[in-house]
């Protein structure tokens, strides 16, 4: 069962996976990490410091007449994201070619997918009222409503997507109609703007079918895991973002993992499993098939490749394959 998935949906969205609609956020949580004791703090900073790659938006590859500038995005929208994308300006304008998780024609495929095939959102089978009990319902239900979603629509939900809703507090949905997005939507429009061809590093349904793959039992356990969150969405979401500015992108992973292990109490071993499982399939397992991508398409060329920070850092993150297969790394300017 993956019990304590919910934190790991809210920082995968943010950090790791190009969610549905990304929303500019007017959130006023608290940075969680920054308000950490002393002594858990230098924990957490050890563990992270013992992870290749942890820190750093922005890493430039090198191999023979190769060169690569890894970019680590964020997919929710901020103000300070602008200031951000002139800095990149000139790495963006010498680029041949920019990789991303997915282009105006992966972002129209999804839509159109979701239009022509409800089962991707909708499950086909028992509603969630007939799967939880009357309190957890009631609780859902509650949670929902406050996200701007009916209890009557989110009961057809898949109850994976119902985790994603629930890790993201509020005040964040209720800017999704406007349609703001983060750093890739900047970083798309820029390279239309100069005439830079872009390519996806997956199909659009990439996330869809990872999900798939989840028991549809285990997919329920994930939103009882993730009420006992929902009061702290905000701060959460916060930490996340500030996490990010700071280009502490292993730092915010570690922090959510140490987080969801505590609060499992005798339930631990099993924690620490399920985040094992949701990292390998929301971001290794990804970084993978993408590394073959870029190295195919890195020959002779000056590449850009902008995906989620949380894709950056560890032993299995982009930047330690990139130097497994033969490229010099160092930090960019960004």
């Amino acid at each position: 069962m993956i019990r304590y998935a919910g934190v790991i949906l809210g920082l995968a969205f943010g950090l790791c996976c190009p969610a549905p609609v990304a929303a500019q956020t007017t959130c006023a949580g608290r940075d969680l990490i920054a308000a950490m004791a002393p002594a858990d703090r230098a924990s957490l900073d050890a563990i992270v410091a013992a992870a290749p790659f942890p820190a750093g938006n922005h890493w430039r590859a090198t191999k023979a007449r190769s060169t690569i500038d890894i970019i680590g995005t964020f997919h929710l929208f901020d103000p300070r994201m602008p200031g951000h994308l002139a800095k990149l300006a000139p790495v963006l304008n010498a680029a041949d070619l920019i990789l991303v998780e997915a282009t105006d024609t992966e972002i129209a495929e999804l839509q159109a997918a979701i239009s022509t095939h409800p089962e991707l959102m909708v499950t086909q089978g028992a509603t969630l009222p007939e799967r939880l009990t009357k309190a957890e319902w009631a609780q859902v239900s509650t949670e929902m409503t406050a996200r701007g979603i009916p209890a009557f629509l989110a009961s057809k939900f898949q109850p994976w997507y119902v985790s994603v809703i629930l890790s993201m507090p509020p005040c964040a949905m209720a800017a999704m109609a406007g349609g703001s997005t983060g750093l890739d939507r900047l970083i798309l429009d820029a390279a239309k703007a100069q005439g830079i061809p872009t390519r996806p590093l997956e199909p659009f349904d990439t996330i869809f079918r990872i999900f798939a793959g989840i028991a549809p039992e285990d997919q329920i356990d994930m939103i009882r895991a993730a009420l006992p969150l929902t009061q702290n969405a905000e701060d959460m979401l916060a930490t996340m973002t500030e996490s990010y500015f700071r280009g502490d992108h292993r730092q915010i992973w570690e922090y959510s993992r140490l987080t969801g292990i505590k609060a499992a109490g005798d339930g631990r071993k099993k924690a620490e499993a399920d985040f094992a499982l949701m990292e390998k399939l929301l971001i290794n397992s990804r970084n993978s098939a993408w590394t073959q991508i870029i190295l195919d398409a890195a020959a002779d060329k000056t590449l850009v490749v902008a995906v989620g920070a949380g894709h950056l850092g560890g032993e299995n993150g982009l930047l330690r394959l990139l130097e497994q297969a033969g490229y010099a790394l160092a930090p960019g300017d960004f």
